[in-house]
């Protein structure tokens, strides 16, 4: 089991990292569009992929944002319960989550076939095969999934599972 959620943790770090270096794409296609329309200009496929890129960043950051403790909750009913009672609205909360992330990746799984073997293209000037941006939100969902199933594991046998402040800085903490 340690190994199971050691390897989703490190593919969280990965799905994490891409997020990163999507929103990093994104806030350059837009300083080039920027600077661009100052001159007059405009580049045709900004908007475009950089749509693309916030769809990404959004499903990629999701499965680290469980990891980390960062999504946001309402810990009123939760602060006032037993630890035993605690642990079973948690675990009835990830197995719900469970359920609607599993038909979601489903969902985007049959999105992505469906775009692949169509060869369905952006209606843009670009004509980007959609199956490729659709592919990475996919990854997203199914980090995200991965991940809500390490939290369950980890709950269940009483684990740690969070990392609250796991990238601050030690004078933060």
């Amino acid at each position: 089991m340690t190994h199971l959620l050691r390897m989703i943790d490190r593919l969280s770090r990965i799905a994490e990292t891409a997020a990163v270096l999507l929103l990093m794409g994104y806030c350059a296609l837009m300083l080039s569009e920027v600077v661009a329309r100052a001159q007059a200009q405009s580049f045709s496929f900004t908007w475009e992929f950089s749509q693309y890129a916030m769809a990404a960043v959004f499903a990629l950051a999701a499965g680290p944002a469980i990891r980390t403790g960062v999504h946001v909750r309402i810990t009123l009913l939760s602060a006032v319960l037993s630890r035993r009672a605690r642990k079973a609205l948690d675990l009835a909360a990830n197995t719900v989550a469970l359920g609607v992330v599993a038909l979601i990746v489903l969902a985007m799984w049959s999105k992505v076939g469906t775009s692949y073997e169509r060869n369905i293209l952006a209606t843009s000037v670009t004509k980007t095969s959609l199956w490729i941006p659709q592919a990475i939100v996919l990854w997203g969902f199914a980090q995200l999934w991965l991940d809500l199933l390490a939290r369950a594991i980890r709950v269940w046998f009483e684990e740690q599972s969070e990392w609250r402040d796991a990238d601050a800085e030690t004078a933060d903490v």
